[in-house]
């Protein structure tokens, strides 16, 4: 009897054989996240395993199968299935063992250690580049800090852990709390220079002084009251909703389109909707924030203009990439080659910030 379906541990193949559950574990996905899973197994080397988020990035449901919100038809779908957010090597374009090797060994200087940053110098790393991370906070991980807290989130923070090890375990020097001004790189006199500095909130909405950015609910930063509204319904907002309501609060999410968790489809997104509506969580989509007060959200949907009671008001109103035009100017000044990644390119999801720190890895001193 062999099993397969959400299996991304190696501890988990482990205890199903030896409880006599199975006789042997299949891996589907899994091999997409890591091909050398069982290798790693074999070596002792699990700690280095990329393991699954079970995202659906690789295959998000087939329209032949009725998820009719998918983006795209069974022929783009077909070039679409085998991309994978956490691997960036999965259905690449070019064979990366034949890459030629680079012009020169380059100081390379990644400025931001969140997953694009650090996967650009692993890549930069393991092609003999003498590499440096500076980060302006106390720890690696960037954003993909609140998997810590999240409840839902043990598979990101794997990841997120494994690429700080995978950092640790390679030749990059890590300078924390460290803010790079164009003075310091002048000084550090890099041949090549990585943008990954990141992306901030953007808050449009009136009255937004009343209001918390979602992802300080992870950094400790607001306490939450009991009724708690959530402007904007996007994965971000949809997502830490969960963990809230799941946490003892009663959540409302509000949200502009038709639909929430709209950039998400396909089999995450039911997942996603159903987890809300077991969960109890209300949902407004159609549904516009005019004002946000010390008290509560004014909003307007198809039952006209109302006020929601709120004793915590958060917002999850999309990020825009932090400005860095300064720091690529002095990089260019000193004649280092530049490279931008993650969602210093635009705001964007993990498979960005992998796939565009591996590139800019394999780009240096080409």
């Amino acid at each position: 009897v062999g099993a397969v379906g959400g299996i991304n541990s190696p501890e988990m193949c482990e205890e199903a054989i030896a409880s006599g559950k199975v006789d042997f574990v299949i891996l589907g996905r899994q091999m997409l996240a890591d091909p050398n899973f069982a290798q790693k197994c074999m070596d002792g080397n699990e700690a280095q395993i990329r393991r699954c988020l079970r995202c659906y990035k690789c295959f998000p449901g087939s329209p032949e199968e009725g998820y009719d919100d998918l983006p795209f038809t069974s022929e783009e779908l077909a070039l679409y299935v085998g991309h994978c957010t956490i691997n960036p090597l999965a259905h690449l374009p070019f064979d990366p063992d034949a890459l030629p090797a680079p012009k020169k060994h380059a100081k390379v200087l990644v400025i931001g250690g969140g997953p694009a940053g650090m996967q650009t110098a692993m890549t930069a790393a393991d092609r003999g580049h003498q590499v440096t991370i500076v980060e302006k906070s106390d720890k690696l991980g960037g954003l993909l800090y609140f998997t810590d807290i999240d409840i839902d989130k043990p598979d990101l923070r794997n990841f997120k852990d494994m690429l700080i090890r995978e950092v640790e375990n390679r030749d990059i020097k890590v300078e924390l709390n460290t803010e790079v001004t164009p003075e310091y790189i002048k000084a550090f006199a890099p041949d090549a220079v990585v943008l990954a500095t990141g992306s901030v909130p953007c808050p449009p909405i009136k009255g937004i002084e009343h209001a918390h950015q979602t992802m300080a609910v992870y950094d400790g930063t607001v306490e939450c009251g009991k009724k708690i509204v959530m402007i904007g319904g996007g994965l971000v907002g949809c997502e830490t909703g969960l963990y809230l309501q799941k946490t003892g609060h009663e959540v409302t999410v509000v949200e502009m389109l038709d639909r929430v968790a709209n950039e998400s489809f396909g089999m995450y997104r039911e997942a996603l909707v159903w987890e809300m509506e077991k969960n109890n969580m209300t949902m407004l989509p159609k549904t516009k924030c005019l004002e946000i007060k010390a008290d509560g959200v004014v909003i307007e949907n198809a039952d006209g203009v109302q006020t929601l009671e709120a004793d915590t008001v958060l917002f999850a109103l999309g990020m825009k990439s932090v400005d860095a035009s300064a720091l690529e100017a002095a990089a260019k000044e000193v004649g280092a080659e530049v490279f931008t990644v993650g969602d210093a390119i635009k705001p964007g999801k993990v498979d960005q910030a992998t796939r565009s720190g591996y590139l800019a890895g394999v780009d240096i001193a080409k």
